[in-house]
C-alpha cells in the first residue's frame, strides 16, 4: 500500500523531478490524513535549537526543513518532521529516528545527525506536545495518544515521510533504516516487530521494550526505599560501586566481565555506627532487590541492575533514587529540592490511577494488574516472532550498555533468548546482540563505549559484512575494548 501512494504521489508532482528538493513545492503537497505546516530551506551554518532545552547550533549542511502534523484517527495529532539534504548531498536512503523518554518534541539532534550523514531523515514527537519528556501528564484520561506514543506514530511518520521524500526527488529511497536508543529503542522493536516489511535494517539500542515491566518494576523498588530505613543515600554509592569493582573490576573502572561477577554487597554490612562507608541491614537488603530484582503482582519476574556502575553520575541517584537532577538535560535543581517524580510514578499516576494525588507508597498490586491489562498491547515491544523481519532480508543490530541505570540489560539478554526460542534456530543471520561492558544508558561511562551503530549496520546491510568483533572506544580517555555478539545461551 505504501509503495503505491508513493507511486501516486511521483505521478501527481512531475514537476518536483527537477528539485533540489523545492521546498516551496513540498509546502503545497497534498497528504492522505495530514498535513504540511512548514517547508522552508536551511542554509549550511544557519542555527537551530535541535536539544530539548539546549542553545542554537550550526547545521552542518544545507537541507529543506518540512514539518506537518499526521491526524490518522479522531483525537491525532502526531508531529512530523522530515529533513531533505540537497539532491546532490542526498545518499538516496531513508533514516527513521526514535525518541526517547514519554516523548513530547520533535528529536531534531537525530535529524541532524541523519542530514549530515547524507540520509533523508525524519523522527516524530510520538503524538503529543510536553515540555517534560520523562512524565505522562499529557497522556491523563487521552488513550489515543497513548496509543500514538505506542506505535502509531511510528507508523504514520514512516509512510507520511516516504511520500515526502518520494515528491521532494521523484523516486522512493533504496534503503530504509530505523535508529533508536532507550524508548526510541523500543520504536526500533516496534518497526522490526510491527512493520518487518518497510525497513532493511534496524538499530535498537538500550530498548524499552517491556515498557511496562520497566515502570513496574521501578515503581516497586522505589516504592521500597519510602519505607522507614531501607532509603539508600546517594553518599552511600561512591562505597557500594567501589566494593563492587574491588570484587569484580580485575583492576578497571568498571567490571569487564558482568557475567562473571559475583559481587556480595553484605561486605560493607555496618558492624558499628553508620556511615557513608558502610550499609544497614534494611539498606543492604534494598540493595540486594536492585540486584536480584522483583516479582510483580501478576508474577513477572523484572529483571535487577548489574554491578559496577552504581556511582556513576546520570545512574542510580537519578533513575533509582529520583536525585533532583536530570541526565537528559544536564540541569540540577537548587538545594534542598524534593525528590522529582519519576518516570514510574508519573505512569501509575496519569495512566492507571489516573488519580493527580498518586505517591508511589500507594502503589497497590491491583494497580499492577490493571496497568498490564490496559496498556501492554499498545506499550510494550516484546513480541519475539522476528521471522516476518528476517524473510525480508532485514537487519537487526541491538546493543546495550551493561552499567544501564534506567533499562537493565537482562531485558536484552532474555529477549534475544526468547527470539531463538521462537525461531527454533540461531538467529545470527539476521539479529545480533552487543553487550558493552562499562557503558551507562545509551552512551557514557567509565568503559570505552563508543561505537558507530549506524555504519556497522550500513555496512551488513549494503556490504554484508557480518559484525562479529567490534571496537568500542572511549572518547575521553582513548582507550579500546573488543565487543563480540552475545549468544543465547549466555546468562549472567
Amino acid at each position: 500500500m505504501i509503495l503505491k501512494s508513493i507511486a501516486a504521489t511521483l505521478l501527481a508532482l512531475p514537476l518536483l523531478a527537477a528539485a533540489a528538493p523545492d521546498c516551496a513545492a513540498l509546502a503545497g503537497l497534498r497528504l492522505p490524513q495530514a498535513v504540511i505546516d512548514l517547508a522552508v530551506a536551511v542554509a549550511q551554518g544557519e542555527k537551530l535549537a535541535v536539544w530539548r532545552g539546549g542553545s542554537p547550533v550550526p547545521m552542518p549542511q544545507a537541507f529543506c526543513r518540512v514539518r506537518g502534523v499526521a491526524m490518522p484517527v479522531p483525537g491525532s495529532r502526531i508531529g512530523f518532521e522530515v529533513w531533505l539534504p540537497e539532491r546532490a548531498r542526498w545518499n538516496g536512503k531513508f533514516m527513521q529516528a526514535g525518541n526517547g523518554g514519554t516523548a513530547g518534541s520533535v528529536p531534531l539532534g537525530s535529524l541532524m545527525d541523519g542530514v549530515r550523514r547524507g540520509y533523508a531523515a525524519a523522527a516524530t514527537d510520538g503524538g503529543h506536545e510536553w515540555p517534560d519528556g520523562l512524565d505522562y501528564g499529557w497522556a491523563w484520561q487521552q488513550p489515543t495518544r497513548v496509543v500514538d506514543f505506542g506505535w502509531r506514530a511510528v507508523q504514520q511518520t514512516s509512510q507520511v515521510a516516504r511520500r515526502v521524500i518520494a515528491a521532494a526527488y521523484a523516486r522512493a529511497p533504496r534503503k530504509s533504516y530505523f535508529v533508536g536508543c532507550s524508548n526510541g529503542g523500543r520504536d526500533a522493536m516496534i518497526a522490526a516487530q510491527r512493520f518487518p516489511k518497510e525497513w532493511d535494517g534496524i538499530v535498537a539500542g538500550a530498548p524499552a521494550m517491556d515498557w511496562l515491566g520497566l515502570m513496574i518494576g521501578g515503581a516497586m523498588l522505589q516504592r521500597e526505599l519510602t519505607q522507614p530505613g531501607a532509603g539508600l543515600p546517594p553518599a552511600k554509592l561512591p562505597a557500594l560501586q567501589a566494593a563492587a569493582l574491588a570484587a569484580c573490576g580485575e583492576g578497571q573502572s568498571y567490571v569487564v566481565r558482568p557475567q562473571q561477577c559475583r559481587f556480595d554487597p553484605a561486605v560493607l554490612r555496618c558492624t558499628g555506627a553508620e556511615t557513608d562507608a558502610c550499609l544497614t541491614d534494611a539498606q543492604l537488603a534494598t540493595v540486594r532487590k536492585v540486584y536480584g530484582g522483583v516479582t510483580d503482582a501478576s508474577g513477572t519476574r523484572i529483571p535487577g541492575q548489574s554491578m559496577g556502575g552504581e556511582a556513576s553520575p546520570g545512574n542510580w541517584d537519578f533513575w533509582l533514587l529520583r536525585r533532583p537532577s536530570n541526565p537528559l538535560s544536564g540541569e540540577a535543581a537548587a538545594p534542598g529540592t524534593p525528590p522529582p517524580t519519576s518516570i514510574s510514578e508519573s505512569f501509575f499516576r496519569y495512566l492507571v490511577r489516573e488519580d493527580a494525588a498518586f505517591q508511589l507508597g500507594d502503589l497497590r498490586d491491583e494497580d499492577v494488574l490493571k496497568a498490564r491489562q490496559r496498556w501492554s498491547r499498545d506499550l510494550d515491544a516484546t513480541d519475539p516472532d522476528l521471522r516476518a523481519f528476517r524473510a525480508r532480508g532485514g537487519k537487526l543490530l541491538h546493543y546495550h550498555g551493561w552499567n544501564d541505570g534506567a533499562i537493565p540489560p537482562q531485558m536484552s539478554i532474555d529477549y534475544r533468548q526468547r527470539v531463538a526460542a521462537r525461531l527454533g534456530n540461531e538467529p545470527d543471520d539476521f539479529y545480533r546482540l552487543f553487550l558493552v561492558p562499562g557503558m551507562n544508558h545509551c552512551g557514557g561511562g567509565a568503559g570505552p563505549w563508543q561505537v558507530d551503530w549506524v555504519d556497522v549496520l550500513e555496512r551488513w546491510v549494503e556490504r554484508h559484512e557480518v559484525p562479529a568483533a567490534l571496537t568500542a572506544l572511549h572518547p575521553q580517555t582513548g582507550a579500546t575494548q573488543i565487543l563480540r555478539p552475545q549468544a543465547p545461551a549466555e546468562r549472567p
